[in-house]
């Protein structure tokens, strides 16, 4: 039994019709706060189209009973029926008419017959087998038309509409592209070759300003006050604030489906106007089906917005929108930077430098192969990667929301030197091998550059406040003196807000997952690690000369930094009193807050400070605070006290003393 489809989406708009201003108004109104799931193929089948896989299946096997099944002479089929019938996946492919566009449901089930033979007599038998098949439809995803039809049984592989095209690119549930790094190059070509005829077999940049108009978008500037916001491409109605390129007048205005918007400032950077724009038309050429699925049961997407995300997304699973978010990041790279003749034009740059793949030949690299093809710098160094340039990956990367200086990096993809230094507290937190180098002290973490490098004056050095820096020779090799860690990000929450679909995160951050990979330089057969064994037992020796109780310890650390008991209650916030039963009481359980703020005010390196709390009558427990103030003590000896228990309370632990950068003594913020 066949059910009526829906064929028309509530949020339909026919062209040609008159509307009135309510009508207008309620069209290009924006929903406020929702929450929203994708549907899939097989959600808008059966919940949309009412579409029953067993009954479709059911009427073209009685419709089409010899493809199914040939009775014995005297034989005829009286019953059909299937059981088990399980949906597997759908499956389809890309570039297929809007208004044809067809879909396979794979099926998997039991299909039994029932056989009568009427002469003699009535005899009836029964036989079954076990099915797997699939089911095809074809729908007219156009906002006008939106209707489903059951098309027939596919039977075998060979007739699949993945299978009927060798070069198919296929698409997954969401009618979203399924592609690896040949099918980002194949869909790159086909652009090309579609829509820059003139181009074609020629070594220039294309213009993506040529590509959206000639998809038929219009391109207008905006104003938005979202932090970040590039752009936003409109596949339905809605409003926004549209700026005069012009006159820079701004007002509130209704936005046609089709539009793309970028944000005024981009207007400055030539570069960054066409990578946006490429960005933007990526949504739109391979984002048309996933929206018109979406249409067609009612909840529409009004528009795409695209925020700056240094995070590259890598996780195994991907929801819809975060992969196309992914596509519409690594398209535009390949569509402007032609695989064949970037080679060859990386090739020739590089040898006019010398041919040496130094740090500062690869900047130069990439500065000139976003100058020539009109990118940003960012897409040339990825493209660079793509070329295999795997040493530029450490150009253009950030850390601790600041763009580092940059090194010379031979690694893997997703391997990196530069963290945040609140990831690399969490590795700390999760991971006893990470916990034991960092607690170690022969590596201490460089803001500036986001990594642990080994802390030794052929790679650090420090300015007048203290504050350690790579030096240029740490920067170039990398291998030699800093950790390696992995990086990857995990799923986002992505929220439909006010019709603009906004990736954000928890907490404000991206959810990435650091894990600590290895340290370089340690082996005993390289010269490095014999450094490093010597500078080990050095510390060891020093160590040794501190075999005195804690008291005794208190007082000769205090002598060595000339500090008197007034200025280490000054540095400390402790009383004068305190530090007196530091110096001359023994057997006091002092609470480990402040003897891990006396090692921090006196600079005490960590191995120093290391043997000082082994003499202390408090040692550290297994606690989230404790590994914090251990972590405090290993890395940040170098800062303010202040400094470091303001850190401390921003991740959320007690600070050492009262002593809090921002505070006063009462813990309340200091207004400025």
């Amino acid at each position: 039994m066949k059910e009526a489809a829906i064929t028309q989406s509530p949020f339909v708009y026919i062209p040609g019709r008159n509307m009135n201003e309510k009508e207008k108004e309620e069209l290009y109104r924006t929903r406020i706060d929702e929450s929203y799931r994708p549907y899939t193929v097989i959600d808008v089948l059966t919940k949309v189209y009412r579409r029953n896989f067993k009954n479709d299946l059911l009427l073209y096997v009685g419709e089409h009973l010899k493809e199914f099944v040939m009775p014995e002479d005297g034989w005829s089929v009286s019953r059909i029926w299937v059981n088990d019938l399980q949906t597997i996946r759908s499956e389809s492919v890309f570039f297929q008419p809007v208004e044809r566009f067809e879909i396979d449901i794979l099926v998997e089930g039991r299909m039994k017959f029932e056989f009568i033979r009427r002469f003699p007599s009535d005899i009836k038998n029964s036989g079954s087998r076990k099915v797997q098949l699939r089911l095809r439809y074809r729908l007219d995803l156009r906002p006008c038309a939106l209707t489903c039809h059951f098309v027939k049984v596919i039977l075998t592989e060979e007739e699949s509409l993945q299978y009927q095209d060798a070069y198919s690119l296929p698409v997954d549930k969401y009618l979203l592209p399924v592609m690896g790094a040949d099918d980002y190059q194949h869909m790159a070509n086909w652009i090309r070759l579609h829509y820059f005829t003139e181009y074609f077999g020629l070594d220039v940049a294309v213009d993506p300003q040529i590509w959206v108009e000639r998809l038929g978008h219009t391109v207008k500037y905006a104003s938005f006050p979202e932090e970040g916001v590039l752009g936003e491409f409109f596949f339905g109605f809605g409003s926004a604030d549209i700026v005069n390129e012009y006159s820079g007048e701004r007002r509130r205005d209704n936005v046609d489906p089709g539009s793309i918007l970028l944000n005024i400032q981009v207007k400055e950077s030539p570069s960054l106007r066409k990578s946006t724009l490429a960005h933007e038309g990526t949504h739109a050429y391979l984002g048309k089906y996933f929206f018109l699925l979406q249409k067609t049961h009612g909840h529409e997407y009004c528009s795409y917005m695209c925020k700056r995300n240094s995070d590259n997304a890598k996780s195994d699973y991907k929801s819809p929108l975060e992969r196309m978010e992914i596509q519409a990041n690594t398209l535009p790279r390949y569509l402007m930077i032609p695989e064949m003749a970037g080679k060859a034009r990386a090739m020739k740059l590089l040898a006019s430098y010398g041919g040496k793949r130094s740090l500062a030949n690869m900047q130069r690299l990439v500065d000139d192969m976003a100058s020539y093809y009109g990118t940003t710098k960012i897409m040339a160094r990825s493209r660079l990667m793509d070329f295999g340039y795997n040493e530029v990956r450490g150009i253009l990367r950030s850390a601790n929301g600041n763009l580092i200086p940059a090194y010379y990096s031979t690694l893997q993809k997703e391997e990196v030197y530069a963290i945040s230094e609140k990831d690399a507290i969490e590795e700390y937190m999760r991971n006893p091998a990470f916990r034991r180098i960092v607690n170690s002290g022969y590596y201490l973490y460089v803001p500036e550059n986001g990594c642990f490098c080994r802390n030794e004056p052929k790679y650090i050095f420090f300015d007048d406040a203290l504050r350690p820096h790579l030096k240029r020779y740490a920067r170039e090799n990398m291998t030699e003196c800093c950790l390696v860690f992995r990086e990857t990000s995990e799923n986002t929450v992505i929220r439909l807000i006010n019709g603009i679909i906004q990736k954000t995160s928890y907490g404000g951050r991206g959810r990435k997952k650091i894990q600590y990979v290895g340290f370089n330089g340690e082996s005993p057969i390289t010269e490095e690690g014999k450094q490093l064994r010597r500078q080990i037992e050095r510390q060891m020796a020093e160590k040794a000369t501190l075999e005195m109780s804690f008291n005794d310890m208190t007082v000769h650390l205090m002598q060595i930094r000339k500090v008197s008991v007034g200025k280490l209650a000054e540095l400390t916030g402790l009383s004068d009193e305190t530090i007196k039963n530091l110096r001359n009481k023994s057997g006091i359980a002092f609470p480990i807050r402040e003897v891990v703020a006396v090692c921090i005010a006196l600079k005490l390196s960590p191995i120093v400070s290391e043997s000082y709390i082994n003499k202390s009558p408090t040692k550290f427990v297994d606690s989230v605070e404790m590994r914090l103030y251990e972590y405090a003590m290993k890395q940040w000896y170098l800062e303010p006290l202040p400094v470091v228990n303001r850190k401390l309370v921003e991740a959320g632990v007690q600070p050492l003393t009262n002593l809090v950068d921002g505070y006063d003594e009462n813990g309340i913020k200091i207004a400025t």
